[in-house]
C-alpha cells in the first residue's frame, strides 16, 4: 500500500507541474498579445501575490475542514478554471479574474499535497525514510516543468492561447486521476471557524514580526529575501518580451527555459563550492550569491549583443540557484528549529511584499522607460543590498 501511495504522489505530482508548465515560456507574450502593456502584465501577476495573502489561511482550512484529497482536488479545478479564463479573457479586468481564482487553487495545494503523502503512509505503519521519495519528486517534477515548457512553447507557435487551453484541460484530468487514486479513509473532519482562522493569522503575523525585527540574523535574512524578491520580478516577466523578438521562433523560447532551468540546477550544484570560498560561513556566501545574481541582471540590462545579454542573464539563474541551499544553511547555522515555522512563515510574507513592490516597481520602469532600464535598476538595487549586508555585518 504504501508503495501504490508513493506512485501516485509522484504521477499527480508531475501531472500537477507540467500542468501549469504549459503556459511558462509565452506567459507573457500571450498578455502582451491580448492587449496589455507592460505595466499591466505586471499588476495582473501582482494579483497573484495579493490573493496568496488575503486567501493563504482561508483556504488551509479547507484541508482541515475536508480533508487534503479534497483540497488538492479543488486545488486542481481552480487552476485549471483560472487557465480556461485566461484562454477566453480578452481584457485586463478579465485577466485580472482568472489570476485570483488560479491564486486561490495554488493556495489550496500549499503543503496539502504532501501533508496527504506523510499522512497516509503513517496511517498504514509505513517506517521507511522519505528523503528519497522527495528527492525522486523533484527529479520527476523537473522533468514535468520542462516537457511542459517546451511543449506549451511550441503550441505557443501555433497559437499563443493554445498552452492555457492544454494546460486547463491537464489540471481537470489531474483532478480526475487525483479522485480515483488518492485515499483518505482515516481522515476525520475538524470545525475551523473563520473567527479562529483570522485568529491565528494575526498571532501568526504578530509572532512573526516579534522575532523577525528582534533577531539580527533573521532580520538579515529576510531583508535579503525581500531584496531577491523584489529584484527578480524584472528578468521574470520580461525575458520573454526582449528575447523573443532576437530568437525567431517562439518554440525556442521553451529551449530557453530549459536552459534557465539547468543554470538553477547548476547553481544549486555549486552551492557547497560557494560556501567553501565564504570560509563555511553562509552570511558572506549569501551576499556573494546576491552580487552573483545582481551582476548578472544589471549586465544583461546594459548589453546589447544578443549572445553576452542571454549569457548573463544565464548568470544571473546560476546565482538564484545558488540562494536557497546557502539560506538552508544559513537557517540551521543560526536558527533553533523549533523557531523555523515561525520564521518561513515571516519569511513567505515578505517574499511577497518584496514580489509585489517589484513587479509594480519594474513594469512601471519597463513600460515608460525600457526593459533595459528596468533590468539595470533592478540589479543595481540587487548588489546595492549585498553591499549594505556587508557593511552591516562588519558593524556588528
Amino acid at each position: 500500500m504504501a508503495q501504490r501511495t508513493i506512485r501516485a504522489y509522484l504521477i499527480l505530482g508531475a501531472l500537477f507541474t507540467g500542468s501549469i508548465s504549459f503556459i511558462v515560456a509565452t506567459y507573457v507574450l500571450f498578455l502582451i498579445s491580448r492587449g496589455l502593456n507592460l505595466f499591466e502584465v505586471n499588476l495582473v501577476n501582482a494579483v497573484f501575490m495579493v490573493t496568496l495573502f488575503v486567501v493563504e489561511v482561508p483556504t488551509g482550512a479547507v484541508a482541515d475542514t475536508w480533508g487534503r484529497k479534497a483540497s488538492f482536488i479543488a486545488a486542481c479545478v481552480l487552476l485549471g478554471s483560472g487557465m480556461f479564463l485566461y484562454y477566453v479573457s480578452h481584457s485586463f479586468w478579465g485577466f485580472v479574474l482568472a489570476e485570483a481564482v488560479a491564486a486561490v487553487g495554488s493556495t489550496c495545494a500549499t503543503g496539502a499535497f504532501q501533508a496527504w503523502l506523510v499522512d497516509t503512509l503513517r496511517h498504514h505503519g509505513y517506517t521507511g525514510p522519505l528523503d528519497q521519495v522527495f528527492v525522486r519528486e523533484q527529479q520527476v517534477k523537473e522533468l514535468a516543468t520542462i516537457s511542459g515548457a517546451v511543449a506549451g512553447a511550441y503550441l505557443g507557435k501555433l497559437d499563443l492561447a493554445l498552452p492555457w487551453f492544454m494546460g486547463g484541460v491537464m489540471f481537470m484530468a489531474t483532478a480526475v486521476v487525483a479522485a480515483l487514486v488518492m485515499r483518505e479513509e482515516y481522515f476525520e473532519r475538524k470545525r475551523l471557524t473563520l473567527d479562529a482562522g483570522l485568529g491565528s493569522m494575526r498571532q501568526t503575523i504578530a509572532a512573526s514580526a516579534r522575532y523577525g525585527f528582534g533577531h539580527t540574523e533573521v532580520r538579515f535574512l529576510l531583508l535579503l529575501g525581500f531584496a531577491l524578491a523584489f529584484a527578480t520580478q524584472a528578468p521574470n516577466m520580461q525575458w520573454q518580451p526582449r528575447f523573443a523578438a532576437h530568437l525567431g521562433d517562439r518554440a525556442l523560447l521553451g529551449w530557453l527555459w530549459v536552459a534557465m532551468s539547468l543554470s538553477l540546477f547548476l547553481g544549486a550544484s555549486v552551492a557547497k563550492w560557494f560556501l567553501r570560498q565564504a570560509r563555511n560561513e553562509p552570511r558572506h556566501a549569501l551576499l556573494a550569491a546576491q552580487v552573483f545574481a545582481g551582476s548578472g541582471i544589471l549586465l544583461a540590462g546594459a548589453g546589447t549583443w544578443f549572445p553576452t545579454v542571454i549569457a548573463f542573464f544565464l548568470w544571473h539563474e546560476v546565482g538564484r540557484g545558488v540562494y536557497r541551499p546557502l539560506k538552508d544553511a544559513y537557517l540551521n547555522q543560526n536558527v533553533l528549529s523549533s523557531e523555523r515555522a515561525t520564521l518561513l512563515s515571516f519569511e513567505a510574507m515578505a517574499n511577497h511584499v518584496g514580489s509585489l513592490l517589484g513587479l509594480i516597481v519594474s513594469g512601471w520602469v519597463a513600460e515608460y522607460g525600457s526593459i533595459r532600464a528596468a533590468w539595470v535598476l533592478s540589479g543595481l538595487l540587487l548588489v546595492l543590498s549585498a553591499c549594505a549586508g556587508l557593511w552591516n555585518g562588519r558593524q556588528q
